[in-house]
């Protein structure tokens, strides 16, 4: 009885009390199968281009995307000029019969940089019909904190960021299980990624005091999280409507509500009235490793 009560209680909590150990216990109580590490999204950043500069500075290896093979590892930094060739792909170096490099970061710290636009995560660099296509793979909490950053300069209040969050979070999680291609989930031109750039407290706040939460189409009840293709006002820009769910009200209208008190659990509810928010769990921090 006491659960069912919590359960009932859920959507009129602030999300800051969700982050306590009554959510804990409820989302351990549907969590069933185990969840190891959050998913990852792919970013297209570039396409169909005929070449770009490529830095990386810090320690990494190098792989064929197609067998996952490894090439070799360098423990050195370089910049050079990417391009695809009619044998294969050239970094400084040639890459004879290749058209594909998966390029990942064996150190936290390893920073890549392609035409003065830095990035985290994995890249990779395909060669497409002679010209270059070149793919960020990141952590979704991470994509979520530079999606946020779309909105700084809108003085939005910080309860109206946590609800962007938690619809940027949905999406990327529904566009990450439903990728466009096997290359690829979601356009940077079209989201508004830009790649690795200064993050600001109140955007970072939102996506930690949210970590995790996705609107789903399903409930507490069902214990499955089924996220779906959400868009708030602006938040993913280049979409048709009937490719996924706009919401009820305006950005405008949301902040607003924050502005009268309502927490972003109640701004979601009025913006995407047939959806639950719920948490994923997970038993491992995320890795690109």
């Amino acid at each position: 009885m006491l659960l069912r009560m919590l359960l009932l209680l859920l959507p009129f909590l602030p999300l800051a009390t969700l982050q306590g150990g009554v959510w804990d216990h409820i989302t351990g109580y549907f969590k069933g199968g185990d969840r190891i590490t959050p998913p990852t999204i792919r970013i297209l950043i570039m396409h169909g281009v005929q070449g770009a500069h490529l830095q990386i500075r810090g320690r990494y290896s190098l792989y064929d995307p197609y067998t996952n093979s490894h090439i070799s590892s360098r423990f050195a930094g370089k910049s050079r000029y990417v391009q695809a060739l009619p044998d294969g792909l050239k970094w400084g170096e040639s890459f004879p019969g290749l058209y594909q490099i998966k390029i990942q970061p064996d150190e936290e710290s390893t920073l890549i940089t392609i035409n003065g636009r830095d990035y985290h995560g994995i890249l990779y660099i395909y060669d497409i019909g002679g010209a270059i296509s070149i793919v960020n793979e990141i952590p979704i909490e991470e994509y979520v904190s530079s999606i946020l950053l779309n909105h700084r300069h809108e003085n939005l209040e910080p309860e109206t960021l946590a609800a962007l969050a938690i619809v940027a979070r949905t999406n990327a999680y529904f566009q990450a299980v439903n990728p466009k291609n096997t290359y690829w989930a979601v356009d940077a031109q079209k989201v508004g990624f830009q790649g690795n750039i200064p993050h600001l407290n109140s955007t970072d706040n939102a996506s930690k005091m949210t970590l995790h939460m996705v609107m789903s189409r399903t409930g507490v009840y069902e214990g499955v999280a089924t996220p779906f293709a959400a868009q708030f006002g602006r938040l993913l820009t280049g979409q048709s409507p009937k490719d996924m769910e706009v919401s009820k009200i305006t950005l405008e209208e949301a902040n607003a509500m924050a502005q009268r008190g309502d927490h972003a659990a109640q701004i979601l509810a009025k913006a995407f009235p047939r959806s639950t928010i719920m948490l994923m769990e997970y038993s491992k921090s995320t890795t690109l490793r």
